[in-house]
């Protein structure tokens, strides 16, 4: 979610956005969406003409940029695992189970 904000808050378009993430744009509105109901508050101003932030979106961007860093760097000094994790808010982390997993 925060990387599709913050390279959405960088191009202004969904679909440069979803290009640049390997995603569909579907899933790019979703997951910006999702963060705005998260935060309770839009984050973009939504035009024919591309995506542009509120100043509520302006002033997470660097919020979110450096969780973001922060997250990078922190996968980069972890031990390589066979799990990858998930967590959402306010959650504990659980692995994810692969597709067909028992």
């Amino acid at each position: 979610m925060l990387r599709a904000f913050v390279t959405c808050a960088r191009t202004g378009s969904v679909t440069r956005t979803a290009t640049e993430l390997g995603y569909s744009a579907a899933s790019i509105s979703d997951q910006i969406r999702q963060l705005e109901v998260h935060t309770q508050q839009p984050l973009f101003r939504r035009t024919p003409g591309g995506m542009s932030l509120t100043e509520t979106g302006r002033r997470m961007v660097p919020v979110a940029h450096d969780i973001l860093c922060r997250m990078d760097l922190l996968c980069r000094t972890q031990p390589k695992s066979r799990h990858t994790y998930r967590a959402h808010a306010g959650q504990r982390p659980e692995p994810m189970r692969k597709a067909g997993a028992a």
